[in-house]
């Protein structure tokens, strides 16, 4: 297993997968089973001869409020700068026990990458901005979507200025409204896409290399109705800057998912749908218990759970390559 954190090697990566229609897939993983399984998924989507190599992405989010992984993890007082930073260097240090294993996960390529850095938040802030932290990650997303499209760019092409010689850069070009916004604005849902020309004033007001923007699907959705993914916008926006979107919310898409790289996405970000999914297969196991006789500590041990849970990300993790890189445009 390599991990894959210089600029230009990422950007290398992350271009082939554009111009190939055969995005990189992005989970998170903020556990040990969570990432042993993805790595597992993936080197076996690899050795079933799809790929001599196949490269991925896996993530993680700081303190950002919808789910704040290494904010979970922290062990210290709060959620503030020094928790966070030690937090990560776990999260690092995990993966780098993988790749640091010969024959384990041989065929695997790996670029770390920060998941929604909530610009609002200084201890966010403070993690993105270290040079440490930088050299480690192969791709960290500046999430300045919380303001309005000028006070985007300006926060965004701050950081890009600070930051975009040393890691890949990603950014949300949109604001994300609270419902609560909606509902006071009576925005509709259509009024809440991306819209094409806007994304590619972002794109070059900020400098950023890959862009998120909203195409209908359930990144951070608060809408009630059922969610479509808009093949045409995606197509639209990538006419406009190139293959460099990356999809957040793909859970909706189904089957369609094996279309979105001929779309001029490259970067797939995958997480809620694959943790829900193994805690449902760990539920299940345990509804099967017989209670009369007493808990056997082979299913009480956390080796126990450990196990199910990465079976569960391995089997996800390999069915998404699947469907990701098989291209086409029906």
């Amino acid at each position: 297993m390599k991990i894959i954190r210089e600029r230009g090697e990422v950007l290398k990566s992350l271009q082939v997968a554009g111009s190939s229609g055969r995005p990189i897939l992005c989970p998170n993983a903020e556990t040990p089973e969570e990432m042993e399984g993805i790595l597992l998924g993936a080197n076996r989507h690899a050795e079933m001869g799809n790929s001599s190599r196949v490269v991925i992405g896996i993530g993680v989010t700081a303190s950002y409020p919808g789910h704040p992984q290494l904010g979970n993890l922290s062990s210290g007082e709060g959620w503030g700068p020094g928790a966070l930073n030690m937090a990560a260097q776990t999260w690092l240090g995990w993966l780098e026990g993988y790749a640091n294993r010969d024959g384990l996960f041989d065929q695997v390529d790996v670029i770390p990458f920060l998941d929604h850095g909530w610009a609002p938040l200084e201890a966010d802030q403070s993690l993105m901005g270290s040079r440490w932290f930088q050299d480690a990650m192969g791709i960290v997303m500046f999430d300045a979507s919380k303001y309005d499209f000028e006070e985007n760019v300006r926060r965004t092409a701050e950081f890009v200025a600070s930051a975009g010689e040393h890691v890949v850069l990603e950014a949300c070009p949109d604001k994300v409204y609270e419902r609560e916004e909606i509902e006071r604005g009576q925005l509709s849902e259509t009024s809440l896409l991306s819209d094409p020309s806007r994304v590619s004033d972002f794109v070059r007001l900020t400098g950023v290399d890959l862009i998120v923007p909203n195409l209908g699907t359930e990144h951070r959705t608060t809408s009630d109705v059922p969610l479509e993914y808009r093949r045409d916008l995606a197509q639209a926006i990538c006419a406009q800057v190139g293959p460099i979107l990356a999809l957040h919310g793909t859970s909706s898409l189904g089957g369609r998912l094996q279309t979105v790289g001929s779309d001029g996405i490259c970067k797939v970000n995958f997480y809620t749908a694959m943790a829900r999914g193994a805690s449902m297969q760990v539920k299940a196991a345990w509804d099967q218990i017989s209670y009369n006789e007493g808990l056997r500590i082979s299913l009480a041990c956390g080796s126990s759970i450990h196990v199910t849970r990465r079976n569960a990300f391995a089997d996800r993790t390999k069915d998404m390559l699947n469907f990701l890189h098989i291209s086409g445009d029906s």
